[in-house]
């Protein structure tokens, strides 16, 4: 008897912790930390998730809310971690626009891997280096360029790898690629650089960075950089 009484009670015990675990507002979630690279900010999370402040810190559906970021483009990856007593803390991971590509269609703004971030016909969006010569087949947000040329995207993925890993982002307002894969590179000041088919880009984009800081300090803003034979680069004026 003494034991059915003592049982009962603990099995009371437990169903009222319960309780005051699941409708106590101590276990609402009232603070959300944001980690990683991204931007987005507190207000943006609880704009989208608007019932997420009423609910229980440990039985917020996690996975839900991964499916409602991850189908944005530029949200490469989420995770979501309960903090005791009342914290969410939100890990994400932001794909980085760095070029866009033109298309019969408009523009595609891309990240280094090439993944399509954005589709849009405004000039404002676009984020340069604009990218020209390239027969895109399907748009789907999210994915890597279609390019029915694997070749092409490769060289693609090549010349933003190598132009980023060297600091020239900045440096180069436009990349045109020619039927014959000849690559031609614009600064912002006018400067055209003749890359040939893109063969040892590494190097090349190393050597580019030192000569564009010296035509910059010699105040040189236009003519044609060569570089697509051995040897030292070539510089030519605009006549």
């Amino acid at each position: 008897m003494n034991k059915k009484i003592i049982l009962i009670s603990v099995v009371s015990g437990i169903l009222l912790l319960l309780g005051i675990y699941f409708t106590s507002p101590y276990f609402h979630v009232n603070s959300i930390i944001i980690l990683g690279n991204s931007k987005i900010t507190t207000e943006e999370i609880e704009s989208k998730l608007n019932v997420l402040l009423e609910e229980n810190t440990f039985l917020t559906d996690k996975k839900k809310i991964k499916e409602i970021y991850t189908s944005d483009p530029y949200i490469e990856s989420i995770e979501i971690k309960s903090k005791f007593p009342s914290t969410l803390i939100f890990n994400i991971k932001k794909r980085q626009a760095v070029a866009t590509v033109k298309f019969s269609g408009g523009f595609l703004v891309i990240d280094e891997n090439a993944a399509v971030l954005e589709s849009t016909q405004e000039l404002s969006k676009i984020v340069k280096p604009l990218i020209s010569g390239i027969e895109v087949t399907q748009v789907r947000l999210g994915d890597k360029l279609d390019i029915e040329n694997e070749d092409t995207f490769n060289l693609i993925h090549n010349i933003i790898t190598n132009v980023r890993s060297a600091k020239l982002l900045n440096n180069i307002s436009q990349i045109e690629i020619s039927k014959e894969s000849e690559i031609v590179m614009i600064t912002p000041q006018g400067v055209n650089v003749l890359l040939g088919e893109g063969e040892n880009l590494n190097n090349k984009m190393l050597i580019l960075n030192q000569i564009l800081i010296d035509l910059h300090e010699k105040k040189i803003y236009s003519g044609y950089i060569d570089m697509r034979y051995e040897g030292y680069p070539v510089y030519r004026r605009t006549k």
